[in-house]
């Protein structure tokens, strides 16, 4: 069962960005010691994923920063 059925008009758009957060769930998941949290509690583990986000995001924009400029941009 899917929380979004494939009849659904937004299951293309949102099915298409699945790989994408199954990637980041992993490398989340990568980090994590022995499968286990990095805190303790809801606040603090809260306070992680934020912060995991955060570093995530941050190097995506650096990287998408670094490219050269696309021939169609360039124009």
């Amino acid at each position: 069962m899917r929380p979004i059925s494939a009849t659904d008009p937004d299951f293309a758009a949102l099915y298409a960005r699945r790989n994408d957060s199954e990637s980041i769930n992993r490398g989340l998941d990568d980090s994590m010691w022995l499968g286990r949290a990095h805190s303790i509690g809801h606040a603090g583990q809260h306070v992680n994923l934020i912060g995991y986000a955060l570093m995530v995001n941050s190097l995506t924009l650096y990287e998408h920063r670094r490219r050269p400029p696309s021939l169609s941009s360039a124009a």
